[in-house]
């Protein structure tokens, strides 16, 4: 048997937004949430929504780790550093060639922007290497 501790996943927003659809872990949380709580239930599914999970992440992470027991919270700072960390690549080619081009960059987030000019097209890339 191995004596390595068990790594426990890092608990992301979209865990936080789950955690505030639950009723109970709603009452659990410090009173100062309520008027964010209420904000966040008139509309769930809005991108808007993220600062309330990150003030969740901040004031609440007693009740995180005891309703995640097995996640371990990120650390918010850490998370804005890799945020501003980019990793550029500029695809300018064929609109012929770009599927195989796009095949080589591998698996994994990106945000791409294009632009095209008659048959030529440049992509830019920034691959994302972090979840939340």
């Amino acid at each position: 048997m191995s004596t390595e501790p068990i790594k426990k996943q890092k608990l992301k927003l979209l865990d936080v937004k789950q955690a505030l659809l639950d009723d109970r872990f709603r009452e659990a949380l410090p009173e100062e949430l309520t008027a964010d709580i209420q904000k966040f239930l008139q509309n769930p599914g809005c991108a808007c929504n993220h600062p309330i999970y990150r003030k969740v992440m901040q004031v609440a992470s007693k009740q995180l780790s005891e309703y995640f027991p097995t996640k371990s919270p990120i650390d918010l700072n850490e998370m804005e550093d890799k945020l501003s960390q980019n990793e550029w690549t500029v695809i300018n080619c064929s609109i012929h060639e770009l599927a195989a081009k796009l095949r080589n960059l591998g698996p994994g987030r990106m945000q791409l922007d294009l632009a095209r000019w008659e048959d030529q097209v440049t992509i830019v890339i920034n691959r994302l290497d972090f979840q939340y």
